[in-house]
């Protein structure tokens, strides 16, 4: 796995972590547009984790078509 991928791995965890503990001050301070707010933020971290996920498979399926490639 490479830096720059652990890198926005761990940025995000620290978002989700943030965006969580919004999320439950906006509930229990019954505030709605704090809620959306986190919500959103919740939001963004999966699309940005599903983003990194998807780079990393096709890295992997980069890699392993040339080392088919050079198999043959």
């Amino acid at each position: 796995m490479n830096v720059k991928y652990l890198a926005k791995f761990g940025g995000s965890a620290l978002g989700a972590v943030g965006a969580v503990r919004s999320l439950a001050k906006a509930r229990r301070e019954n505030d709605r547009l704090r809620l959306i707010d986190a919500v959103l933020s919740v939001l963004s971290v999966a699309v940005t984790i599903a983003i990194v996920v998807r780079e990393l498979r096709e890295q992997q399926n980069t890699n392993s078509r040339v080392i088919e490639l050079e198999d043959h």
